[in-house]
């Protein structure tokens, strides 16, 4: 592998084991039924901005959805289209803040926080632009940011470690409350076939924005605010919620 993020790709799925991708794919569909006036999955064209690995795109297109599935990462579309061995899945490489797409959707999602790792509001403000230039009429945005209590009480500036059989990951966490941001310096260690360990090394920033930022962003390119709720709830968040999940109409 050449570099920290072909690896990060590799393993991806494993350091994610603990997120029931179905459990997601079910709620965002929950989600869907409750704000699309047709509520029928099937023959739904959506998009999954920054889709990673794919898993909820490989789900959503097994429900008979029409998917796009966008990411900035070749390493994490080519462990994504190993999974899609029919390619019912339109994989693209693009900058999820400046995408483009050939027709209307029905449906944008971005999940696993991956709108936070947007570090700018005017980045987050073009997203919104783009999400609304490219969903059709009654179309709905749904995305899942992390909470300000996630990143400065959870991560905050502790260490954390996985160790599998086949890699071990370090990561160091520093978290800048006037920024909002925490850094996350990444260390992985993989397994050769002779016993030695090569290692790979990575940064990652996430960044807290509070919910009017999202709210003044979708006004600003034209959506309207429908929901905001606690993590796979259908009830507003709750306290000491470390995820929570917001929804847009065009």
């Amino acid at each position: 592998m050449d570099s920290f993020y072909d690896a990060l790709a590799l393993y991806y799925d494993q350091m994610q084991s603990d997120m029931d991708c179905g459990q997601v794919c079910s709620y965002v569909i929950s989600l869907i039924e409750k704000f699309n006036p047709s509520g029928k999955i099937s023959g739904m064209d959506i998009c999954d901005l920054g889709c990673g690995t794919g898993e909820v795109a490989v789900l959503l297109s097994q429900r008979g959805a029409s998917v796009t599935g966008i990411d900035n990462a070749p390493g994490m579309l080519a462990a994504a289209a190993d999974k899609d061995p029919d390619s019912k899945v339109m994989w693209v490489l693009q900058d999820i803040t400046e995408f483009e797409l050939p027709y209307g959707q029905d449906v944008i999602i971005s999940l696993t926080d991956t709108l936070d790792h947007i570090m700018s509001e005017d980045a987050i403000r073009r997203l919104f632009v783009k999400v609304k230039e490219n969903l059709n009429e009654e179309g709905l945005f749904i995305f899942d940011v992390i909470t300000e209590h996630h990143l400065k009480d959870v991560l905050s500036d502790n260490v954390f470690y996985e160790d599998y059989d086949d890699f071990t990951l370090l990561w160091v966490n520093s978290y800048d409350e006037d920024t909002r941001t925490n850094t996350a310096d990444l260390t992985l260690f993989e397994a050769e076939d002779d016993g030695r360990y090569v290692r790979y090394d990575g940064v990652l920033e996430e960044r807290y924005y509070p919910v009017e930022v999202f709210k003044d962003a979708a006004e600003e390119a034209g959506l309207s605010f429908e929901g905001i709720f606690g993590n796979l709830s259908d009830k507003a968040p709750a306290p000491g919620e470390e995820r929570v999940f917001m929804v847009f109409k065009a």
